[in-house]
């Protein structure tokens, strides 16, 4: 019995001893976890922080215009998405990203940013990448006293390459643009409509010359109804359908119901208004008519003179639709 009891005895000292080393392991390991998890998360921390550094960097070039110094950042294969606006397309490779950068610069005389919300940033193993709402506030080239912003909805994404982070992936999403003031969009909108109203003040003292110094020569006249119904492209067919229109009248008023409606959106600005002539007959000169007009046109903003110091709007696109006409007497 006695050595049974010893047996006893010794089994439960090594059970003992055992347990003991498993929680000893066991919690060594946990501290080895521990420290592996807090590496590991300093680690990307420590990675996240110079990702941030190098897309900052990136925007920080793209204010400078300097693709010479946004070129290294990106991996030889890298591709560029650039979704709205005229430079809009898919662009892989350095050179071919490189080269879009350099047309975004030959538009803009200046440029300068800022990220509408802090950036966030993920970085798994050797990928990473940096999600961010930055605004580009830019002054065109050919108007440079306007100044103009960019909201872009912006995405970089990361591969480590040795030391260095590269861009693998952007994406330049254009979500709003417009004028940084009110105050300069009230301009534009002023200049617009003193130039329809200039138009429609040469189309009543019948200057065919100053009403065709409106037109780009690729414009396009919709006539809408009377013996000039027609659609007429290029400076030519233009000018030779208002030397009919005036050689039907000796003289031309006209009125607006009320005030013209008009938008502006970049280079382009429409006006929709509501116009009345009142015409002499150049046959009868004792008859006078009216001619309702709906009247449409569309601008592009050609540049800025330095000469007149105006922004020349000029007529890219209008449609003259006649909605009613007959004697002035019935009126």
């Amino acid at each position: 019995m006695n050595k049974i009891l010893v047996s006893l005895v010794v089994v439960a000292v090594v059970a003992v001893a055992l347990a003991g080393l498993f929680g000893y392991s066991y919690m060594e390991y946990s501290k080895t976890a521990s420290s592996y998890s807090n590496l590991k998360t300093s680690y990307s921390n420590v990675q996240a922080s110079v990702v941030l550094d190098d897309a900052y960097a990136h925007w920080d070039y793209i204010a400078i215009e300097n693709a010479s110094l946004l070129a290294p950042q990106y991996a030889s294969n890298a591709t560029l998405h650039w979704i709205g606006g005229p430079l809009s397309g898919t662009y892989t490779g350095v050179q071919n990203i490189t080269n879009t950068w350099d047309k975004f610069f030959a538009i803009w005389s200046a440029v300068w940013f800022y990220t509408i919300t802090p950036p966030s940033v993920s970085v798994s193993g050797n990928m990473a990448q940096v999600l961010s709402m930055n605004q580009f506030v830019l002054t065109p080239f050919s108007e440079p006293q306007q100044v103009q912003y960019l909201n872009i909805s912006y995405t970089l994404n990361y591969t480590k390459s040795g030391q260095n982070w590269l861009i693998t992936g952007e994406v330049w999403h254009i979500v709003g643009t417009g004028y940084i003031s009110l105050q300069e969009e009230s301009s534009l909108v002023n200049q617009v409509t003193a130039e329809a109203f200039e138009h429609w003040n040469n189309i009543a003292i019948e200057n065919n010359t100053s009403v065709m110094q409106e037109y780009l020569s690729n414009a396009t006249l919709n006539w809408v109804g009377g013996p000039l119904n027609g659609v007429y492209h290029g400076y030519a067919a233009i000018n030779e359908t208002w030397n009919k229109f005036f050689a039907l009248w000796s003289a031309v008023w006209f009125y607006t119901e009320q005030p013209p409606v008009v938008q502006v959106s970049g280079d382009m600005a429409h006006v929709q208004a509501t116009v009345q002539f009142v015409v002499q007959n150049a046959t009868n000169t004792s008859q006078f008519d009216y001619i309702n007009v709906s009247y449409s046109i569309t601008y592009l903003n050609t540049g800025f003179q330095q000469s007149s110091g105006q922004m020349p709007f000029m007529i890219y696109m209008e449609t003259f639709q006649i909605t009613g006409k007959g004697p002035l007497s019935k009126v």
